[in-house]
């Protein structure tokens, strides 16, 4: 009878001992599926609660291209994010901790699907943003945007244009005066008298006349020899 008793006080001893330790196991542990439970669906509000709540136990996986995650991602302090594009999954499986919750999205939630359904498929626990980063950013939450740098422009050194210097001032000739009137030219007599009206003939005549006289003087002398 004493045997029997000790034997029941030992079995309730350490199925109380089991439930302590099954107690704080589901506080410490976040609710999360076991392994092979396949792909959940999850709202943007719920993944930013377990972003927030357990960063260290999360890895963020962006399916995207490269392109698009390096144009804007989601990123939250103390997560863990990584960008293996959907057409790489498979190939790069080894990149991911199994350690840890893999929390999957896309730009509408389609493709990221199908990444969860694969990564829960080799045993990884794994939830998909449903309406992918789209939903995150109309819920309000933040993303890291990466602007391009701007294209470095090495400044030009002005070229100093040779200043001209201006014509040495020279004395301005003044224009000559034209007259309105032009000049008359003074028309010159045969002995370079200024020409006077009947001067010619008045010269003629006394010539013919100083003519007659000499053929007279010579005929008279003429005569008296």
């Amino acid at each position: 009878m004493l045997f029997s008793l000790l034997f029941l006080s030992s079995l309730f001893f350490a199925a109380l001992v089991a439930g302590v330790s099954a107690a704080k196991g589901e506080q410490l542990t976040p609710p999360l599926p076991s392994f092979g439970n396949g792909c959940i669906d999850k709202r943007a509000e719920d993944i930013y609660k377990m972003l927030t709540e357990e960063p260290s136990q999360i890895i963020l996986l962006d399916v995207r291209t490269e392109a698009e995650y390096e144009a804007e991602h989601i990123q939250i302090e103390g997560v863990e994010t990584k960008n293996i594009p959907l057409s790489e999954i498979e190939e790069r499986l080894n990149e991911l901790n199994k350690s840890k919750v893999l929390i999957v999205y896309y730009r509408s939630g389609a493709k990221s699907r199908q990444a969860c359904e694969i990564l829960a498929q080799h045993n990884f626990t794994v939830f998909n943003l449903e309406g992918g980063i789209t939903a995150w950013k109309a819920a309000g939450y933040p993303t890291t945007v990466v602007h391009p740098s701007p294209t470095h422009v090495p400044a030009q050194t002005p070229t100093k244009t040779p200043t001209q210097m201006p014509p040495e001032a020279t004395p301005e000739t003044p224009a000559p005066t034209v007259s309105e009137h032009p000049a008359q030219t003074p028309q010159t007599s045969p002995v370079g008298v200024p020409g006077v009206p009947g001067f010619e003939t008045i010269f003629a005549v006394a010539a013919v006349l100083l003519a007659v006289s000499l053929l007279r003087g010579r005929k008279w002398r003429n005569q008296k020899v």
